[in-house]
């Protein structure tokens, strides 16, 4: 269950900037059916980023991580926090209007500078998630390398995608090891951090 967080954010991460744009375009071009995709484009955004948020919380609770990622997963999960008021902001303003966007410029603009905060806060929440997966190896399984000696990637033009190294002579062909994910909590196991918070799995 714990996969279903990232396989759901990408839809609003989309949903909304595209949407977001939408509105922009609508405003310049003057276009009532750009407006009216911006509008659903926000609502089904808003809906799925409830529901990432959710499956980010549960995440939370089963995915094994240490103290450095706990602190990296605490700033991801508040700023998504705010990313969510923000576009829940301009979707009960939208449906207080029946989907128009403001008419006045002061009240366009106030929209506007709000949609760009939420999109640079979500945009910056999405990166400290990429992190938490892949400098911290959060919710993931180390890879183990081969025994065959070492492994590089060649992707220029007429070359095998993949190719062994032949190892120097008096060159260990050991592979070196990879660090393991934390290890996945278990139900009702407490787990405390070096700053004193703990929470129960």
């Amino acid at each position: 269950m714990q996969n279903l967080h990232p396989a759901l954010i990408h839809f609003p991460i989309a949903l909304l900037l595209i949407g977001f744009l939408f509105d922009i375009l609508s405003t310049v071009l003057k276009r009532n059916s750009l407006r009216s995709a911006g509008w659903w484009c926000l609502l089904v955004g808003g809906v799925s980023l409830a529901a990432a948020i959710g499956s980010g919380v549960y995440a939370e609770s089963t995915a094994g991580h240490n103290d450095a990622s706990h602190v990296i997963m605490e700033r991801h999960k508040q700023i998504e926090y705010v990313a969510t008021a923000l576009f829940g902001l301009l979707l009960v303003w939208r449906s207080l209007r029946k989907t128009m966007l403001p008419q006045s410029m002061v009240q366009l603009a106030v929209y506007y500078a709000i949609g760009v905060f939420a999109i640079g806060t979500m945009a910056y929440g999405a990166h400290l998630g990429g992190r938490l997966v892949y400098e911290y190896g959060v919710g993931v399984a180390a890879v183990s390398q081969g025994e065959s000696g070492g492994h590089e990637h060649n992707h220029g033009e007429g070359s095998d995608h993949h190719r062994s190294v032949t190892p120097e002579p008096g060159t260990s062909t050991v592979p070196k090891a990879v660090p393991a994910s934390p290890k996945p909590a278990r139900p009702g196991e407490t787990h405390t951090h070096s700053d004193g918070s703990a929470h129960t799995h």
